[in-house]
């Protein structure tokens, strides 16, 4: 075990190094940089070893619109529209824009650290490739799962795999087959589409890996420098893994429970109010966005967990995000409800926001958990919220996060 996460962290730093001077190329050089060793292994699943190889092809798929629909025009999106690395790798947007400015479902997450965790997107349905050859499930493969479903959602790329295949081997034979020489004898063969495609989605999730977030004052406060952190940040520190039980969601240092080693946590319903186009069409098929045929009273609400376990107990609960990099990853929530980390903040601890009217106010989905309740049960005070929102900004750092004029600043 030891021996994988050393050998881990030394082609992370190989990674490292081709992504900086991959970005050169994208505009940005010097906005990246190597970062401190990571304080928990990245998990890196088997079928899917990291090699530069394997970075520098999927930061280029990353970066390539040519993998949406070919019709599109100037429509075309790539992966990076939605992750931008100069916005968080989020979009600064309530909700993504696809192909024939499709509008999506819901607010696009932060690629930031999402190696560590179990499932992707807000629902939790990437979990895990299975081999197209063996049909065996691959374990460890949310973002490999992840990376290839925009591709083909018709809110997104709008893409096919035998169009994206045919696209990659005439635009990449050379650099796929560097990457992963193993599927050489599969091309020209009944398997080249499905071969292909999850190799695409396998440099991606390489290249996703490498986008990691651990330079922050909390990290350098966490590492022995008691000066990191001002009174502030350290009084929210405390109301953090105290009066707040934040940790019981967001434990350090991931800040989430949505991560590897804890496959079976990592859903909540916080009652976040609907934003209102909720109740809209979807922009390619003309029908309602959430239609939730055969649950009486819920049309036109996100019901999140419960589009992948049919539960009704999972109706309203979605993924735990992330707490790094909030200062460049505003809005907030699955539906980009709060565009400032103080409000989500005060949402959070007392259940509304004071001065923001509110047409949705308390018009959510599902029943909100005991652990949120019990929350906002406590009195909070304007200079608790305060000092929590002062430690949050203290988890965002890095030369591509930190510093004044930050999306998510509350002041």
């Amino acid at each position: 075990m030891a021996n994988n996460a050393g050998k881990a962290s030394f082609v992370l730093k190989l990674m490292l190094i081709v992504m900086t001077l991959g970005f050169a190329g994208y505009g940005v050089a010097g906005m990246m940089h190597e970062s401190p060793e990571p304080p928990v292994p990245v998990p890196v699943p088997e079928s899917n070893p990291l090699t530069p190889a394997k970075v520098q092809l999927g930061m280029r798929l990353f970066m390539d619109s040519n993998l949406s629909d070919p019709d599109a025009g100037s429509t075309k999106v790539a992966c990076v529209t939605c992750h931008s690395p100069m916005l968080g790798f989020s979009d600064a947007k309530i909700r993504s824009i696809g192909v024939y400015n499709r509008r999506g479902k819901r607010n696009s997450p932060t690629v930031f650290n999402s190696a560590y965790q179990h499932s992707q997107f807000w629902d939790g349905r990437a979990q895990y490739l299975t081999d197209p050859v063996t049909g065996d499930v691959l374990p460890g493969t949310s973002l490999e799962a992840q990376a290839l479903g925009p591709i083909q959602d018709p809110l997104e790329m709008n893409n096919t795999p035998e169009n994206v295949v045919g696209y990659v081997l005439y635009r990449y034979r050379k650099a796929l087959l560097r990457a992963f020489p193993g599927i050489a004898p599969y091309i020209g063969s009944s398997y080249e589409v499905p071969v292909v495609f999850q190799a695409i989605g396998k440099a991606i999730a390489s290249y996703e890996r490498t986008i990691l977030a651990f330079d922050s004052p909390y990290d350098s406060y966490a590492a022995g420098n008691t000066g990191a952190l001002s009174d502030a940040q350290l009084r929210g520190l405390a109301l953090f893994r105290g009066k707040g039980n934040c940790t019981a969601c967001h434990p350090e240092p991931l800040f989430t429970d949505v991560t590897s080693g804890n496959p079976d946590s990592g859903f909540h319903n916080i009652g976040v109010f609907r934003q209102g186009y909720e109740t809209g069409t979807n922009d390619a098929t003309g029908e309602p966005l959430f239609p939730n045929t055969g649950l009486p009273g819920y049309e036109g609400y996100d019901l999140g967990r419960y589009y992948v376990t049919k539960s009704t107990s999972d109706i309203g609960k979605f993924k735990t995000p992330t707490l790094r990099q909030l200062l460049c990853t505003a809005p907030y929530m699955h539906n980009g409800k709060y565009s400032r980390i103080r409000d989500a903040v005060e949402f959070v601890v007392r259940g509304t926001v004071a001065g923001i009217p509110d047409p949705y106010e308390d018009d959510y989905a599902g029943e909100v958990s005991p652990l949120i309740t019990a929350i906002r049960s406590r009195d909070w005070y304007e200079d608790e919220i305060n000092d929590l929102t002062a430690f949050l900004e203290a988890l965002s750092g890095g030369h591509m996060c930190s510093g004044t004029g930050m999306r998510g600043m509350s002041r």
